[in-house]
């Protein structure tokens, strides 16, 4: 097939044949290839690293190394590196990356015959690089967009599967659109797709369900390990969930008895009253929590704050963004996080009962 008919073919809408789906997941791990070489250029890592700051982009994290974190991100972001790359000018190139560049490419001509590129040859192979990098992009869009039409109904076949309530079945098939999206920057020529886009979709399901499933924000990882832990434990345990949903009564307001019953505070808590019991039982949790956290230190305070939300703290989702706001690194957040649940769960183990 020639360039203007696989072209063609990919611009057509609706349901497309096999080749074309093939010719439309070459153009994609083509382009994925050209940019995992391009960000594995060992002059440029620095660079690279400092850019994925600027952006704001997940890098390295527990169990994740930083070439792993790079890797790992969509094509989108992966093209956004690499366009400002080209735009703050790196470091100029040793012949060898050059070559490895070139091949990636698809250029025919090589570079010359020097140990590093002249400044010459290195402004006009950038030139080239970004006028290459913005036809593949082009193309790499049209092919995802082919793509993504042909499998779309995944979203919703996966939603009916995995939620069975109808009323938050549209909010998860929105949710499942991302997984074919996600599946689709990973796609291989010759390799099954359908299955795997469908697990990607069933993920992201299981995931947005887990976690509005508890009445607080805690990290997924967390909720998902402790749901299965669960299953093979039915005794109550003191363990990360329950602590979360612990703290999360420190951002309720506690019941305070009052003889005024027309005060706006008032008849807003009525509704929550279950009775007198309930409502000191709530007030002495409040305090136990309340004295608890204060034992901690301050740094520790901090950490727990942010990762579970409490203490009038906005929630941060990953432990980067809690380096980020800290301005630590992130083994220091996970050490401060261990320390600090560790030590809430001696402090709570006399009242599991009432955390649970």
């Amino acid at each position: 097939m020639s360039k203007s008919e696989n072209s063609k073919q990919l611009t057509q809408t609706g349901p497309i044949s096999g080749e074309a789906k093939q010719a439309a997941s070459l153009v994609i791990a083509r382009f994925r290839r050209a940019l995992d070489t391009t960000l594995g250029v060992p002059e440029w890592q620095n660079c690279i690293q400092s850019t994925m700051d600027t952006l704001d982009l997940p890098g390295q994290r527990q169990g994740i190394s930083f070439v792993q974190a790079v890797l790992s991100l969509p094509l989108e972001s992966k093209r956004d590196v690499v366009s400002h790359i080209f735009d703050i000018r790196p470091p100029r190139l040793k012949r060898s990356s050059a070559l490895s560049l070139t091949r990636a490419w698809g250029f025919s001509n090589r570079p010359g015959v020097g140990a590093e590129l002249t400044l010459t040859q290195w402004q006009d192979f950038r030139r080239a690089l970004e006028l290459r990098l913005a036809s593949r992009y082009r193309s790499y869009k049209n092919a995802q967009t082919i793509l993504y039409q042909n499998y779309e109904h995944i979203s919703i076949q996966a939603a009916k599967e995995i939620c069975r309530s109808i009323n938050r079945r549209e909010d998860c098939e929105q949710e499942g659109a991302l997984g074919p999206l996600q599946a689709i920057d990973r796609i291989e020529p010759n390799k099954p797709f359908a299955s795997y886009a469908f697990q990607w979709t069933k993920r992201r399901i299981r995931n947005y369900l887990m976690k509005n499933s508890i009445p607080v924000s805690a990290p997924v990882n967390l909720i998902s390990k402790i749901s299965r832990s669960e299953k093979a434990e039915s005794r109550p345990n003191l363990d990360p969930k329950n602590l979360a949903l612990a703290l999360n009564c420190i951002q309720q307001p506690h019941i305070e008895f009052s003889s005024d019953r027309s005060s706006t505070t008032a008849i807003e808590l009525e509704s929550e009253i279950l009775s007198p019991i309930a409502a000191a039982a709530k007030a002495d949790l409040f305090e136990i929590l309340e004295k608890a956290l204060a034992q901690l230190s301050p740094k520790q305070r901090e950490v727990i704050a942010l990762r579970f939300g409490v203490l009038n703290q906005e929630v941060v989702d990953t432990l980067q963004g809690i380096a980020r706001v800290t301005g630590i690194s992130r083994q220091q957040v996970t050490r401060r996080e261990k320390r600090a649940l560790a030590r809430l769960e001696g402090l709570f183990s006399p009242f599991v009962n009432e955390l649970a």
